[in-house]
């Protein structure tokens, strides 16, 4: 079986060969998530419910079922946001059962390993415990691997990123079949928000360097990191002091779940959860500008759903 990186770096050099520029092809992750047969298959998916496992298993349901993304025997990596000490009822970190029905859902497709990780800003054990995930991997055969300094790899820029030269990016990213970015929603003092596109700094060394140039850096990295499936997990939102707060004042619930293949889209949607346009998000700015999808709300297609 082929791994989803040789099958990158296939289609990267066809692209190659006709002159294509990456960047016109949305990372992959559109091209990677969607079949010509499955032409009529939804996209993005939006789904409401007060239970966020059931919110998910909903949205991959409607998305056309994690088999879609995940194949037997496949080794699946998830990323969800684990980078603060903080509990789920503080919205710092990804809600712990959206990742426990991720993993379920991986594992009935037939995954044959997942494996959760994040390079978290506070102590990565506290993180982990408090934000609930910890205990939910537990309940489940997937495992979280804490982050070994010596399983970097550096990954150069790919046509089109203006900012990074090249990444220190976790091994996981490429020796997975499959990557799942399971972001949580919510307020950031630097980038205005945090969702799918800057979850991504979850999963490299130097964001020192990307911070220097911030939102390039950001639309950079969506670039040269394709996921296959994005869900963005917006059961309680911090709506300012973000990205950690900590206070309960700073938090909305929403109830709310959105998932998909094209994480610009999905991060579209999501500005407004917080009462804003992607257009006030220069990173999604920068995005669609290298031809990475739209930002433009009435072109977005996308299915609503109740769990």
């Amino acid at each position: 079986m082929h791994s989803r990186r040789d099958f990158l770096r296939r289609f990267l050099a066809a692209l190659g060969g006709v002159g294509l520029a990456g960047a016109q092809f949305r990372g992959l992750s559109w091209f990677l998530g969607t079949r010509a047969a499955d032409a009529a298959q939804t996209d993005l998916v939006w789904v409401e419910g007060r239970d966020p496992y059931a919110n998910t298993v909903k949205a991959l349901a409607v998305l056309g079922g994690m088999g879609r993304f995940v194949k037997p025997g496949q080794n699946v990596a998830l990323l969800p946001n684990v980078g603060w000490a903080r509990t789920p009822e503080q919205a710092g970190c990804t809600n712990p059962r959206v990742v426990h029905a991720v993993i379920d859902e991986a594992f009935k497709a037939g995954a044959k390993s997942v494996t959760a990780f994040c390079n978290p800003c506070n102590d990565a054990r506290v993180s982990l415990d408090m934000s609930g995930i910890g205990k939910e991997i537990e309940q489940t055969s997937a495992r979280y691997e804490f982050i070994n300094k010596k399983a970097w790899v550096r990954r150069p820029a790919v046509a089109g990123c203006t900012h990074i030269k090249k990444a220190d990016v976790y091994r996981l990213v490429q020796d997975s079949d499959v990557l799942i970015s399971i972001p949580i929603a919510k307020h950031h003092g630097s980038s205005i928000l945090t969702m799918c596109c800057k979850n991504l700094m979850g999963a490299v060394r130097d964001r020192g360097y990307i911070h220097q140039s911030l939102h390039e850096g950001i639309a950079d990295l969506t670039m040269m990191i394709p996921t296959t499936l994005c869900v963005l997990d917006a059961t309680r939102i911090l709506v300012r002091n973000g990205p950690s707060s900590g206070n309960a004042n700073d938090v909305v619930v929403k109830n709310t779940l959105i998932a998909g293949v094209n994480p610009l889209h999905i991060d579209a949607l999501g500005t407004t959860l917080f009462g804003k346009q992607p257009s006030d998000i220069a990173h999604l700015k920068i995005l669609a500008s290298r031809g990475f999808g739209t930002i433009d709300l009435a072109k977005i297609k996308y299915q609503t759903a109740k769990a």
